[in-house]
């Protein structure tokens, strides 16, 4: 029999172990089921409800998404020449099209066009859990293959931020191993892997990292949806990229993003101060918007004579 002494320590102990694999339980369930942020959000936030209200011709379409079950989608009408790019914006985690909506919106004049999707479990795709970018950039290299055939002769771009960065590099990256020309990705506070996002959302919540992040990590690895380090599957992307992060950012550390970078042989890393990951530009927007324009003009092919007449 058991010394009421030692039940209650054993008792509360007991009850400490259930909070703590219910926090971490909580955090990966989450992880895995993101908030849906559509039209009521930008509404909500200010945002355009749509491209026409942003004065921008758009159709409503859709792209290949994961097990026979499509992205919704808008096709943007560009304002750049023929020869100017076609670009694929992917969104991050717990976003949408709508976000990826106001993030194009500055660099409609440089590209052809813009094809904005909702990722599998986010906005108005039908889906009840995301892959945490695991399985995404198997849709975004379908997406860039079915982009490259309707847009013919365009130089073919992507766009990602925080977890749509990574889904960028993986899918240009699978997608030249299969045939399809990516002329350049543009990733935007990329993170290593999710052991950096989860504790800089719990910080930013005053919510304690440990012991809760390892226990969600390995719950997460467990049911597939912890991929291996994205500066491991960057080697492999040979197209040009920029990367762009800010100082500040907890969520996708600029430490993370140097890696990244570095481990890309084309890639050109641009650290700007501030700390907001929902808008890495934020801090420094004409320098930010001077560089994505910079790098999309670069991928943009030289009109024959051009060179001759300047």
């Amino acid at each position: 029999m058991l010394s009421p002494w030692l039940g209650v320590p054993l008792l509360l102990l007991g009850a400490l172990l259930l909070f703590v694999l219910w926090g971490a339980c909580t955090i990966a369930w989450d992880a895995a089921h993101p908030p849906r942020k559509g039209f009521a959000w930008a509404l909500a936030t200010g945002r355009p409800g749509d491209p026409a209200a942003a004065h921008v011709d758009a159709q409503e379409v859709e792209l290949p998404g994961l097990d026979g079950v499509p992205c919704p989608a808008w096709r943007l009408r560009g304002h750049g020449d023929p020869s100017s790019p076609a670009l694929l914006v992917l969104h991050g985690w717990g976003r949408s099209r709508w976000d990826s909506l106001t993030r194009v919106l500055p660099l409609l004049r440089h590209v052809g066009e813009a094809w904005l999707p909702d990722l599998p479990a986010h906005g108005e795709h039908p889906g009840r859990t995301s892959w945490v970018g695991v399985r995404e950039p198997e849709a975004a290299a379908a997406m860039l293959h079915e982009v490259a055939a309707r847009s013919p002769g365009r130089p073919l771009v992507v766009m990602g931020h925080s977890l749509g960065a990574g889904v960028a590099i993986r899918a240009a990256a699978l997608a030249q191993s299969r045939g399809t020309a990516v002329a350049g990705v543009m990733a935007l506070a990329p993170y290593v892997d999710v052991a950096s996002p989860i504790p800089g959302r719990l910080a930013l919540r005053e919510l304690p990292a440990w012991p809760f992040t390892p226990i969600a990590l390995a719950l997460l690895r467990a049911c597939g949806r912890l991929d291996r380090p994205l500066h491991l599957d960057a080697a492999a992307m040979r197209a040009p990229a920029l990367v762009i992060a800010c100082e500040g950012d907890r969520i996708s550390p600029a430490a993370d993003a140097e890696r990244v970078a570095g481990a890309m042989p084309h890639a050109t890393l641009l650290v700007l101060p501030g700390d907001r990951h929902d808008e890495p530009g934020a801090g420094d927007p004409d320098r930010y918007a001077a560089a994505l324009i910079a790098f999309l003009r670069g991928l943009t092919p030289t009109p024959a004579g051009a060179a001759g007449s300047a």
